[in-house]
């Protein structure tokens, strides 16, 4: 090895590391020569030279000892202690590789955007100075070369920070396709190492039809490594002053994050009626934290201070909230959880009391495979305590004040006959203690009951038989599979007095035909015994093809007349329901799900999607019509049908477009939407037209078109979505 006033020479291998020889200059070359009368050492033959973090690879290298400079001729690369790389035929650096002069040089940096210049200096390992330079995040022409790429930023001389991490050009243009469409004096932007930046974002103008013409202003504020903040101020001419506020924080053993919105304007109720300057806004939050290795805190908090703020001021489409808090704990395959639920109901109109849950608990322990009979047994409860404010309400929005304490132990067990019949048996022994107030009687009749005290006992076996019949042809793979049902439960009849928290929905579909228990929830219980019978059959051929068909139907000893009579369940014969999947090859796909009235197969429920064709051209059809109801008796028809089309038409490009009609039960369009975008590595360009056909009080219906353009590392420009019964385009510059 030899080593000049710091510089070492290893002919062959680097025995040395830059960063803890931070004084020294390590050098690897094919050949190396030295001149000691004239100071000039010569390496050539794939030469790397590193010092100071800094690494040159080049053909030939001559270090003048009495300048203290070297020339780097051919192929020469410097890898920056950032992160980029000097491209250049020849450049001059000084022995501590902090100054560099060269000619015709491109800088690629780590996201493979590159800057290139005519001529180029460096100092201090702190300022590059680019004189005629040409910025792109676009890659080249493979075909052609010399074609422009797709955008790029020309300018007189660009100046990169390598401390603040900016680069500042002057007299700067922008050019699209090779046309020059923007031109500025001063143009700053974070070199592409910067991940974030405080200062100001983009503005936001625009115009609303609820708000009336708006600006935003937001500001970020970068407060450590972990934690930031962006305000955004807004006008509006309508609401005046809003401001806007989001904070984030991530902890060493969790996180939070916050962000809402207040002004103090008109407030105008569902009835229309306006009740002058309120106190308005919002409030999103998350925070949690882990305990240990065990057990974690959390809460979700969800604050709207009035049923329309959301729509107005376009924030999000939410109808309720659910506020929550929560501990929670996870070991092994146990699951333990103690919440507490605040609700707040924001659709139109008056609606019932919503309850307030504290507490809230439940627990689930699971024991091992084979365990316990040759099966699993697994054992759960829950706690459940409801509190509303009753007074002053009319019946019908009333609810009850419910404390309820409910245990269940489970055994599970899968057999495998030789035959091939597999059976899956289980049992369920479970127990529930309630204590209720303010129970209103279900039946219409008026009655409310007070100081419910009631138990009850339950106990189900169950026994699911299915009996695979595979088969193999000619270019293809079927399977049929009969499959029965076996439940015996004693019959459960729920009383008048008997509140009802988490039971209300009721939805008999292919998914849970073989579920022990259809009603959802805990407060009410499907009992009685039953025989559930049902035979899939499925075809998947060599090609790929796939062709899926189920059908079932269960029988029961007495009539469940707790279900309603459009849940397909309230007969002894249920509804028939079932699903078919048809796809035979990747350009066509073909689902239907139904459930026929099991008296006269008229539909009571269809779900029907159809898609075709290719990613060039690919239409697709969705087709609902069914009743939606739940324990109370409250219907809801539902019938519409969505046409879609995607079409990845060229390269980069991609069109969406779908449209929404419904037929009942207020006929007429829901919805339309039409997008066109084109993504590259680059550049971004999209242009949405949605339109909206829903309004209510102070919230107004309409168009909205959104445009979004960006150019990666410079920004862009993007329209805000408020629906406007005009075409009103909003534009912003996207940081």
């Amino acid at each position: 090895m030899l080593c000049l006033e710091g510089m070492c020479h290893a002919s062959d291998v680097n025995t040395a590391d830059a960063s803890d020889r931070k004084n020294e200059t390590l050098i690897t070359a094919g050949q190396m020569f030295a001149d000691q009368d004239q100071g000039i050492i010569t390496a050539t033959g794939n030469v790397e030279i590193a010092r100071n973090g800094y690494i040159l690879h080049s053909d030939k290298v001559i270090y003048n000892e009495n300048t203290g400079v070297m020339s780097a001729e051919g192929h020469v690369a410097v890898l920056m202690p950032t992160g980029e790389v000097e491209f250049a035929e020849r450049e001059e650096i000084t022995g501590d590789m902090k100054q560099a002069v060269a000619n015709n040089m491109a800088i690629l940096f780590p996201d493979n955007s590159r800057l290139i210049g005519k001529n180029v200096q460096r100092y201090d390992g702190r300022y590059t100075v680019v004189e005629k330079t040409n910025y792109t995040a676009c890659n080249v022409c493979k075909e052609d070369p010399n074609i422009p790429p797709l955008w790029q930023l020309r300018g007189e001389e660009a100046v990169q920070d390598n401390v603040e991490h900016n680069i500042y050009y002057h007299d700067a243009t922008i050019d699209f396709m090779g046309t020059p469409i923007l031109y500025t004096p001063y143009f700053s932007a974070p070199d592409p190492t910067v991940d974030r930046r405080q200062g100001f974002l983009a503005t936001t103008p625009g115009v609303s039809a609820n708000l009336g013409p708006f600006i935003k202003v937001p500001y970020y504020f970068d407060i450590a490594p972990n934690e930031d903040a962006t305000l955004t101020p807004m006008y509006s001419t309508k609401d005046g002053p809003q401001l806007g506020v989001e904070y984030r924080r991530r902890l060493d053993d969790g996180y939070m994050q916050f962000n809402g919105s207040f002004t103090h304007a008109d407030l105008i109720s569902d009835a229309g009626i306006n009740e002058g300057q309120q106190w308005r806004g919002n409030l999103f939050g998350n925070v949690v934290y882990n305990l240990d290795n065990v057990w974690r805190a959390g809460s979700d908090i969800n604050f709207v201070s009035d049923k329309s703020y959301f729509q107005r001021y376009d924030i999000t489409s939410l109808d309720q909230l659910t506020n929550r808090i929560y501990t929670e704990g996870f070991q092994g395959r146990d699951y333990a959880v103690v919440n507490s639920y605040l609700f707040e109901d924001l659709r139109p109109g008056t609606q019932v009391v919503q309850p307030f849950v504290a507490p809230q608990a439940s627990f689930n322990a699971l024991g091992e495979p084979g365990q316990t009979w040759g099966g699993r047994w697994s054992l759960g409860g829950s706690e459940l305590v409801t509190t509303r404010e009753n007074a002053n309400q009319s019946l019908w929005q009333q609810g009850p004040d419910t404390r309820r304490l409910s245990l269940n132990g489970e055994w599970e067990r899968k057999l495998i006959s030789d035959t091939g019949i597999e059976t899956t048996v289980s049992g369920l022994l479970r127990g529930d203690a309630y204590s209720a107030d303010n129970v209103v009687d279900p039946s219409g009749s008026g009655a409310l009951y007070n100081n419910v005290l009631f138990a009850r006992q339950f106990e189900q076996a169950n026994a699911v038989i299915s009996y695979p019949l595979a088969r193999s042809g000619d270019g293809y793979q079927q399977m049929i599979t009969p499959i029965i049902g076996l439940t015996a439960a004693p019959n459960v009849y729920v009383s008048s007095k008997q509140p009802n928290e988490d039971s209300l929905d009721v939805e008999f579909d292919e998914t849970n035909l073989f579920s022990p228990n259809r009603f959802t929830g805990t407060d009410l219980i499907e009992g009685g015994n039953r025989v559930t019978y049902g035979l899939r059959q499925s075809l998947i051929t060599d090609s790929g093809g796939r062709y899926d068909v189920f059908g079932g139907q269960s029988w029961s000893t007495n009539r469940n007349a707790d279900l309603s009579n459009l849940s397909g369940l309230n007969n002894q014969m249920s509804d028939y329901v079932g699903r078919f999947d048809f796809v035979p090859n990747d350009w066509f796909n073909f689902n239907y799900g139904f459930r026929l009235d099991q008296s006269n197969l008229h539909p009571q429920s269809q779900d029907a999607n159809i898609m075709i064709g290719t990613p060039i051209f690919r239409p697709s059809l969705r087709y609902i019509n069914s009743y939606q109801t739940d324990t109370t008796g409250a219907i809801d028809k539902v019938h519409e049908i969505t046409a879609r089309i995607s079409s990845s038409f060229m390269k980069y490009y991609t069109f969406t477009a779908a449209h929404t009609q419904a037929f009942t039960p207020d006929p007429g369009p829901r919805g339309t939407s039409a997008t066109i975008s084109y993504v590259d590595e680059c550049f971004i360009y999209g242009v949405t037209a949605n339109r909206t056909d829903t309004s209510r009080a102070d919230i107004s219906s309409g168009t909205s078109i959104v445009f979004h353009v960006f150019l990666k590392n410079l920004g862009g420009a993007h329209t805000d979505s408020y629906s406007s019964p005009q075409f009103n385009p909003v534009f912003r510059q996207t940081e």
